[in-house]
This record gives C-alpha cells, structure tokens and sequence, in this order.
C-alpha cells in the first residue's frame, strides 16, 4: 500500500464528522474515541502546527499552572500529520469568560477556547510562547 492510500486509510479509520477548520488544520470527530478529536495538518502547506502544540504540551503538561490552561493531548503521529486532543464543550453565548488569563496565551479569541471538566480551556496552542509566563493580564473576547 502506498504512504498515500496508507494515510487515506488511517483518515477514514480515525475521522468522523468535520468539527472546524483553521489555516493549518482540519478537525474532526474520532471514530475509535468519541472523548478525543483528530487534528489532521493540512497537505499543501505543513506548518507543522501539531508538532509544536505536542511539544509544548509535553513540556509543560506537569506544569499546572500553564497546563490546566491547556486542553490535553492524547497522541501525535510518527510524522505528526494527526493529533489526537481531549473532545471539549464548545462554548455557548450565554457562558461567562474569565476576564484575565495567563499572559502565554497568545491567540485570544473564542473559537481557541472551549470547556473541560468545568474550566476553560485553550485548544489551539501551536502559536504559544515556549516560556510561558503565568502572570494573568487582562483580555477582552
């Protein structure tokens, strides 16, 4: 089987319903596990986009500072083509948002953000400064 029909078969394997879509990613629902979504990195343009937010994932996962900040990541591909995250709760018009959050996330908007287990939580964080500094700065969304 080629690497093409190899990856095609893994896709339709893994990927359900199309979530959203960024400039770097698609995501989707995960067939084999409901409570994870499959992020797929774009083919024309690699940015390789799942590779840095499983890096900085890994490295600051244990940190729970910047990690309950974090929705968490489950696996990455050997060639980090597909990322497999925690399934968040979008967030709805009538949640209240914190009015701080720590000064590393840097792409503040609303479609970055969903719920986990009760807290706001960031699920695009490729972008993110790799030191992060913890110290809440006012936002507006």
């Amino acid at each position: 089987m080629s690497n093409g029909a190899t990856f095609e078969d893994c896709f339709n394997m893994l990927c359900g319903e199309k979530l959203g879509e960024g400039i770097h990613r698609t995501v989707y629902a995960c067939k084999i596990r409901p409570d994870l979504v499959v992020k797929v990195e774009n083919q024309e343009m690699r940015y390789f986009a799942n590779v840095m937010e499983d890096k900085f994932w890994t490295d600051h996962r244990y940190y729970k500072k910047v990690a309950d900040w974090l929705c968490p990541i489950e696996f990455l591909s050997p060639d980090g083509r597909l990322l497999l995250m925690k399934r968040v709760r979008p967030i709805h018009e009538s949640d209240t948002l914190p009015d701080k959050l720590p000064a590393f996330l840097s792409d503040i908007k609303r479609e970055n953000f969903d719920w986990l287990d009760g807290r706001l939580v960031c699920m695009d964080y490729a972008w993110t400064v790799p030191n992060p500094n913890t110290k809440p700065r006012k936002i507006e969304w």
